[in-house]
């Protein structure tokens, strides 16, 4: 018997008493890196991810919290300017924000119509203790896919009712669980040229910023997931998707991480802009595999070499 449908949330995963994820592990290694599909958590009445203990959050942060007014349109990228054209980042973009701080937006995030993410989160010891239990739940399954799990982050969102998140995408592997709250995604193929050309990726890894173009055609190359407290979804690297949330105050937990297959991705279009700049014209990735793969040995035996070390230490 094969896996589930993706976009299903599993009823008979793997749930063992204590576990905060449910895995159905045919459906991780089917899926995993390839496209959405959905999971379920145990996560809902965690105190860490709660309204109140989130104000404390954003009271002590040290990282910046980018928080911007809900109402903004799904594409907020000038195609004129081209794929290596103006930045394409939330803050060079100079959203519209609430006249609010921080702090006094999520503490009024019913009525401020704003979004807000909540970056690396694990600077704080507690919810540094709940990321690492969270990918040690996974970390078996990842690994047979993707190896070399790397630089795990947790960022928190919170957004008001209806908010919409423009159009962007993010090179890490990713899993989005609802907390509070509903949003509906949708998750274009970033795999097809038509939703992202190599351009747009060159123009990403040299640093143009995570905001993607969008234009309706894109929703026919694209999965669209509701996404309800309890449930989770897997967004692969690199697959743009915008975001809008239900009738109530939203609350969701990412799950971010790098492996060996992103960091060669990225890998290997900066080695591309370093022999540009010098005046080659290399092949693009994934048009000549021998040449990828002598692009990506020295990153290849670095990123081996760490993992031995680790875990002889």
């Amino acid at each position: 018997m094969g896996p589930a449908s993706p976009l299903q949330t599993p009823q008979n995963a793997s749930s063992a008493e204590g576990r905060l994820l449910s895995l159905d592990h045919d459906m991780f290694t089917a899926y995993f890196d390839r496209q959405p599909f959905k999971i379920s958590h145990n996560l809902v009445g965690h105190p860490l991810l709660q309204l109140p203990r989130l104000v404390e959050l954003a009271q002590s942060l040290s990282s910046p919290i980018l928080y911007f007014k809900g109402d903004h349109a799904i594409n907020q990228v000038d195609t004129a300017a081209g794929p290596g054209g103006a930045k394409r980042t939330f803050v060079d973009r100079k959203l519209a924000r609430p006249e609010l701080s921080a702090v006094e937006t999520i503490a009024q995030i019913e009525s401020c119509r704003a979004w807000m993410q909540l970056r690396d989160v694990a600077s704080d010891p507690e919810y540094a203790t709940l990321l690492r239990t969270i990918i040690d739940e996974f970390r078996v399954p990842s690994e047979r896919v993707a190896p070399g799990l790397s630089a795990p982050r947790a960022d928190i969102f919170v957004s008001s009712p209806g908010a919409i998140t423009p159009f962007h995408l993010d090179e890490e592997h990713n899993f989005l669980l609802q907390i509070r709250g509903s949003k509906k995604l949708s998750i274009a193929d970033g795999f097809n040229a038509a939703v992202l050309d190599r351009e747009s990726l060159r123009a990403y890894f040299r640093g143009s910023g995570e905001l993607a173009p969008y234009s309706e055609h894109l929703e026919q190359h694209s999965v669209h997931v509701n996404l309800q407290p309890g449930e989770g979804v897997h967004i692969p690297p690199c697959h743009p998707h915008w975001v809008q949330n239900g009738d109530e105050v939203s609350i969701s937990l990412g799950i971010l991480w790098f492996s060996d297959v992103t960091a060669r991705r990225r890998h290997l279009y900066r080695v591309n802009d370093r022999l540009e700049r010098a005046g080659l014209r290399p092949a693009m990735p994934g048009d000549r595999p021998v040449s990828d793969a002598m692009k990506a040995l020295p990153l290849t035996i670095k990123r081996r070499l760490r993992r031995w070390w680790h875990h002889s230490a």
